[in-house]
């Protein structure tokens, strides 16, 4: 099916609350999805969720039973990957206001279908106000969930001063409630475009027993593109990186899991439709000196930075049976730089001498 027919079908399957048929249809390619389409798989994941009855859990793709909570979660990451294309439309905003209410990020929530309310387009929209402002009503009614996850003013005027001595200055790609991404354009002693998280290590992270939480519980995330990146076109091919470091930052903010230095995930798949990498780790950002690596905050906390890098899947392969130290000296001897993103060699591919014939 084209597009214009996979939209008619899904619109069809909406009216019937076939939510599922919908989730069957568009999930195994969900790497490949545009925004209008990915928007529909979106909405089927709240509406499934909207459905479920305690005790009756769906079964998803790979034959996993999903809460109501998985959907919703699945809905929010999902939502993640369209963060640039969707800041001023009005459905996403809802959509991901819906689905961050349903998490219990209220805060959050707030502050989408708040800009939700603003680029309401009239004839086409309009139909989403009441259930906006029901949600605001609601929000406004509970207590604030977020105030524990963000930095106090000194130390948010601490970390700023930190970026642009060390990255440079910057401009703001989008603002949350939570974190703001922001673009160090490049400069002739370096060549190429930072993106960087500010406020994401307002978010403490659950550490394991024997580490300290003082220098090991905030992290704020960097990403490297090259210098000539569009940021914006027509397709989105470009934004996958982008997206991608927007879905972890989410799992961050949701998970108590313990992430760090040499922090690395597998999609097994691609990324998207344009890239080989399926997957990340963190490490340090090696293109700076050690002392941007990381700043304290006024209770003697350290915020570490670690830069997300892209990764084929035989290295991370390598990374699951190795040390994140082992991968970036494999890196080292086989001169390779890992960023900024770029089609570039697979260091854990190795070539075979010619056979004789």
């Amino acid at each position: 099916m084209n597009k214009e027919e996979v939209l008619q079908q899904v619109k069809k399957w909406h009216e019937q609350d076939a939510f599922t048929a919908i989730i069957e249809l568009l999930e195994p390619q969900i790497t490949e999805l545009d925004f209008t389409v990915g928007l529909e798989l979106a909405r089927a994941y709240i509406n499934l969720a909207n459905t479920l009855n305690e005790g009756n859990n769906p079964v998803n793709t790979l034959g996993e039973v999903q809460s109501a909570d998985d959907l919703y979660a699945q809905a929010n990451a999902l939502l993640d990957k369209y963060v640039l294309e969707g800041k001023e439309n009005a459905t996403y905003l809802f959509y991901k206001g819906y689905a961050l209410f349903k998490l219990g990020l209220i805060n959050d929530a707030a502050l989408r279908l708040e800009r939700a309310q603003r680029f309401i387009k009239m004839g086409s929209e309009d139909a989403l106000l009441p259930t906006i402002n029901r949600m605001l009503t609601l929000c406004k009614s509970l207590d604030a969930d977020n105030t524990s996850d963000k930095l106090s003013p000194e130390d948010d005027s601490t970390l700023d001063q930190h970026i642009r001595q060390h990255f440079g200055k910057y401009q703001i790609l989008f603002k949350t409630e939570r974190y703001e991404l922001l673009n160090v354009p490049p400069t002739p002693e370096r060549n190429f475009n930072l993106i960087v998280t500010k406020g994401l290590s307002g978010h403490k992270l659950k550490v394991p027993a024997g580490v300290d939480p003082l220098t090991d519980s905030r992290l704020e995330l960097i990403l490297c593109l090259p210098a000539a990146w569009e940021f914006a076109n027509a397709e989105g091919y470009n934004l996958w990186p982008i997206n991608q470091l927007c879905t972890l930052i989410n799992h961050i903010l949701t998970t108590d899991e313990f992430i760090g230095f040499g922090y690395s995930f597998d999609q097994e798949r691609p990324l998207h439709a344009s890239t080989k990498f399926t997957g990340g780790m963190l490490t340090a950002p090696g293109a700076f000196p050690r002392p941007a690596h990381e700043v304290v905050l006024g209770d003697n906390s350290y915020v570490h930075f670690f830069e997300l890098i892209y990764l084929y899947p035989m290295e991370l392969s390598f990374r699951k049976s190795h040390s994140a130290y082992e991968l970036l000296e494999l890196f080292q001897h086989k001169q390779v730089v890992p960023s900024p993103v770029r089609s570039r060699q697979d260091v854990c591919v190795q070539v075979s001498s010619a056979q004789k014939i």
